[in-house]
C-alpha cells in the first residue's frame, strides 16, 4: 500500500513540476540550423550504436549456437570413449 501511495505522490509531483520545464532550442524550434543538424546527427549516431550492439549480440548468439551444434572431431571422440571405458571397469 505504501508503494502505491509513493507512486501516486511521485506522479503528482512530476505533473506539478512539468509545467516549469522548458525545452531546449532544438526542441522548441530554435533559429540555429547548425544546432538542429548536430542534434539530428547525434541521434543517428546513438541509434547506430544501439543497432550495432544488437547485431553484435545476435552474432555472438549465432556463433555460440553454431559452435554447439558442430560434430565432435574423431580424435576427441576416441579419447572420450577410451576414458569412459576405463571408468566402467
Amino acid at each position: 500500500m505504501t508503494a502505491i501511495r509513493s507512486l501516486f505522490l511521485g506522479v503528482g509531483l512530476m505533473a506539478i513540476l512539468s509545467r516549469s520545464a522548458e525545452a531546449c532550442a532544438v526542441c522548441a524550434g530554435g533559429d540555429n540550423p547548425t544546432l538542429i543538424e548536430a542534434a539530428n546527427s547525434v541521434i543517428w549516431v546513438l541509434l547506430a550504436l544501439v543497432g550495432f550492439i544488437f547485431l553484435a549480440t545476435a552474432g555472438t548468439v549465432y556463433f555460440l549456437w553454431r559452435k554447439a551444434h558442430t560434430p565432435v572431431p574423431p580424435h576427441i571422440e576416441f579419447i572420450e570413449n577410451l576414458s569412459s571405458s576405463d571408468d566402467e571397469d
